[in-house]
């Protein structure tokens, strides 16, 4: 096996421990932060987190085009490290414009959210902002280097130094709790997170690459490549930070507080679900691209994305599954029965999400074909069509109804990007479809309905939910396995599985 593709599976491997790790620290430490924070603390923290993905979004969509040079110059340290330099230099004035608009997003909490939360709140929401910003800018400006250890397929330095500061934040934010601290001070723990990661991507940049790290300043020439590739980019990540954190906003600035913390528990798993999908298509994004760029035609593309989509789908429709099953269940124990309503905000995003997820590798695509402008309009209009949806249900049915507004915009975008692929790119929709949901579909609505069945019977508890879910996962993962997966399939589970003891591939 190349010793490219054998990093792509460590990457993976990595990848898929580093969700479970993050899972495994919510599940414990969430409860100990509703139980310090209360129930409107903690949706004050949750609302600084969905108004931080606006000042994320200022990175303007560029690191996929900055990756996608490195991935065409990797052979070409000198140019490579001219760019790296000239980005750098852009990338620093765009985390001081980040500056800028978090002081502006901390003079905007009151008029925004002063009717429907507390002075002393709006003041705390205020201060966390800001010190969200610092951190966000000085991720932002440092961009660069995380693209050019994705480019070099550095995955896992990248994953190994995330799982460590996952642990480790959560450790030091419980001691914090422990003594008195507050949101203010979780929020500065992890924005000393976000600058410790970023300073020890430089540093493997610097002395494992050899990378030349210093500041220039952009030409024209290569600002109108790099803003060509990521405008729509940028269009996408407005638009889906719509989809994804102005359901919080509005919510908060509507109901207050607590009923952003009911949405935010709902939505929690959203997180896991994108991040288990993405960890595949993430770490096979610079062979995507080179198969483009070689030529690659439309059946080709076709039965990558069915190779790609297939094993999403394994994962997340066990995960799926298991929340459909025991979700209701889970909350009422993890954090009370004031969080039921969750369960069916949670049911009402993730069950069309997992669609577009499992086929998330043909942004990719659209990327580098140059259609990503029409992907950009389709979702940045399925998002400015949810919010007045969301704000005609969220008076109807609460929470769960920003939910299922939410559900519906992005159900009709995956449809209409489907049909962008079939008509500009060639690509076989339809048996992309059937492909991918050969086997894994029936099996997943069976183990779903006979779970949903057995679920009524088990008594109450911990004990009994935990067996509960394993038994789930054994008999779904036996039955993806033998039934679903192809021989190719279960070799490269094999490998997967090798990974995570250790074994070699």
């Amino acid at each position: 096996m190349g010793r490219s593709m054998s990093k792509r599976v460590s990457g993976a491997a990595l990848s898929y421990l580093l969700i479970f790790v993050k899972l495994v620290v919510t599940l414990f430490f969430t409860p100990i932060l509703v139980s310090s924070l209360g129930v409107d603390g903690y949706g004050l923290y949750a609302l600084v987190g969905a108004l931080a993905a606006y000042l994320y979004i200022l990175d303007f969509g560029m690191n996929d085009s900055v990756m996608r040079f490195f991935v065409a110059h990797e052979n070409d340290t000198v140019e490579r490290d001219v760019f790296l330099a000239k980005m750098l230099g852009l990338y620093s004035l765009v985390g001081a414009l980040i500056l800028l608009g978090a002081y502006a997003m901390s003079l905007m909490a009151e008029p925004v959210f002063g009717a429907s939360n507390t002075p002393e709140q709006v003041e705390m929401l205020s201060t966390m902002i800001l010190i969200t910003g610092i951190g966000a800018a000085f991720l932002v400006a440092l961009n660069p280097l995380g693209a050019l250890l994705s480019a070099t397929e550095s995955f896992i330095f990248l994953r190994s130094m995330e799982i460590a500061a996952t642990v480790l934040s959560a450790l030091v934010m419980v001691v914090v709790l422990r003594a008195g601290g507050g949101a203010v001070q979780i929020v500065m723990v992890s924005t000393a997170s976000v600058i410790t990661q970023a300073v020890l991507r430089l540093v493997y940049a610097a002395f494992v690459l050899d990378a030349r790290v210093r500041i220039g300043l952009p030409d024209r020439k290569t600002l109108t490549r790099v803003a060509r590739y990521a405008a729509p980019i940028f269009v996408v990540m407005i638009a889906e930070t719509l989809f994804w954190k102005l359901d919080s906003i509005l919510i908060g600035a509507v109901l207050g507080a607590a009923p952003v913390a009911v949405y935010a528990i709902g939505v929690t798993f959203n997180k896991y679900f994108m991040s288990f999908a993405t960890a595949l298509s993430r770490v096979m994004t610079p062979e995507i691209i080179r198969q483009i760029d070689r030529g690659a035609d439309a059946t080709m593309l076709t039965d990558l994305m069915i190779r790609i989509s297939r094993f999403q789908a394994m994962f997340l429709l066990v995960i799926l599954s298991g929340l459909a099953i025991f979700g209701q269940r889970f909350l009422v124990l993890w954090l009370g029965p004031e969080f039921a309503p969750a369960y069916w905000v949670m049911l009402a995003v993730l069950v069309p999400y997992t669609l577009e997820l499992s086929g998330n590798a043909r942004n990719i695509i659209l990327q580098v074909k140059g259609l990503y402008w029409q992907r950009s309009a389709i979702t940045m209009v399925m998002a400015l069509l949810n919010i007045p949806l969301t704000l005609a249900l969220l008076q109807i049915w609460g929470v769960v109804g920003a939910a299922i507004s939410t559900g519906i915009a992005v159900f009709v975008g995956y449809v209409l990007i489907a049909l962008l692929l079939k008509l500009r790119v060639g690509m076989e929709i339809g048996r992309y479809w059937l492909e991918t949901a050969r086997g894994i579909l029936p099996l997943a609505v069976v183990v779903t309905a006979l779970g949903l069945w057995a679920e009524r019977y088990l008594p109450g508890g911990w004990d009994a939910l935990l067996l509960g879910g394993l038994v789930h996962l054994t008999v779904f993962g036996l039955a993806i396995y033998w039934l679903a997966a192809s021989p190719d399939e279960r070799v490269f589970i094999d490998r997967f599985l090798r990974r995570f003891r250790g074994g070699k591939v």
